[in-house]
């Protein structure tokens, strides 16, 4: 019986002296700026894949018909301008659309709403807790496993108007996200995947 608490009593321990040397972390990063060629690459690489899963269905009717484009977004940044300059290429190439510049000339008038653009970082896992080296800038931590997700996201929900009857329809949300994630351990990371 003795034997048996002091078992328990070490195990208990140990997972104290586990607990408070290491700590698991779940982070999220949202960027505003787009510096990095990898950060750059998930957003247009999220925005051209969430342009090619614009359902057809929605496109074919009108085709050769004369349509306004607007996007709209929380701001007006470079990723909206980037977002609806592809979408208006994919109307005129894919579908035969003529783009014009004002709701008067248009046949149909296609409103895009974004609700995401851009790129976020998760990270979850087990690290050492953060500590400063002395001489060096900044903190450190150890990542004793973790995952590290960094991802391209975007998604959209758009209203279609027949300007000559005024009639309005909502279509359904699509969202794409690109992702490339690795497994962080202390002295290695391995991808999980990658851009191409």
């Amino acid at each position: 019986n003795e034997s048996m608490q002091k078992n328990h009593f070490l195990v208990l321990l140990g997972l104290i002296v586990i607990t408070t040397f290491t700590q698991s972390c779940s982070t999220r990063g949202v960027h505003d700026e787009y510096f990095g060629a990898t950060e750059q690459r998930l957003l247009t690489h999220s925005i051209d894949q969430l342009v090619s899963m614009l359902p057809e269905n929605d496109f074919k009717p009108v085709k050769g018909q004369r349509v306004f484009v607007e996007c709209h977004f929380i701001e007006n940044n470079h990723p909206l301008q980037y977002a609806a300059a592809r979408i208006k290429l994919e109307m005129t190439q894919k579908y035969s659309l003529s783009i014009v510049d004002s709701i008067e000339k248009a046949d149909v008038i296609f409103d895009f709403f974004f609700t995401a653009i851009g790129t976020d970082r998760d990270d979850i896992g087990f690290s050492t807790p953060e500590f400063v080296i002395p001489g060096m800038a900044g903190v450190v931590k150890i990542d004793l496993i973790s995952l590290d997700m960094y991802h391209g996201v975007s998604e959209l929900y758009y209203f279609m108007t027949d300007s000559k009857t005024g009639e309005i329809s909502k279509r359904d949300r699509i969202r794409s996200i690109i992702r490339t994630d690795k497994l962080a351990l202390p002295i290695i990371s391995i991808p999980i995947n990658t851009l191409d």
